[in-house]
């Protein structure tokens, strides 16, 4: 599900758009590079603006997709979510633009109910 669009200054190296859901809704949202330290350390820091300045309420890393793609993988936070928000912000083919593309996790116990099963299955046909 894409839940932002961004444009890339080459210049700064910094993505600026926005994130939209059906109820979370920010407006000039940048990806601001930062001087790492070390591996760990995010590539970008997710900055919105508000009244009072702006606040930091993610981070991103550098990745590259099993097929060769680069795409940055992104952690959002903020004290009104009930979750950090994982997702990836995918540039397009000319680098001008980036999509931000978000999917659901799978609840855990659903994904060890059905190896369970299956394992089951499988032990009685033998």
């Amino acid at each position: 599900m894409i839940i932002g669009n961004f444009n890339y200054d080459s210049k700064e190296n910094t993505f600026q758009g926005n994130l939209m859901t059906l109820i979370v809704q920010y407006y000039g949202i940048s990806f601001r590079p930062v001087e790492k330290s070390g591996d760990k350390e995010p590539d970008y820091r997710v900055i919105a603006p508000t009244e009072q300045g702006d606040v930091e309420f993610g981070a991103a890393w550098k990745r590259t997709s099993d097929r060769g793609q680069e795409f940055l993988s992104v952690s959002l936070d903020d004290p009104s979510f009930s979750a950090s928000i994982n997702a990836a912000l995918f540039p397009d083919e000319s680098g001008k633009t980036a999509k931000l593309v978000w999917n659901r996790a799978k609840p855990k116990s659903a994904n060890v109910a059905t190896a369970t099963t299956a394992k089951a299955k499988k032990a009685s046909a033998t």
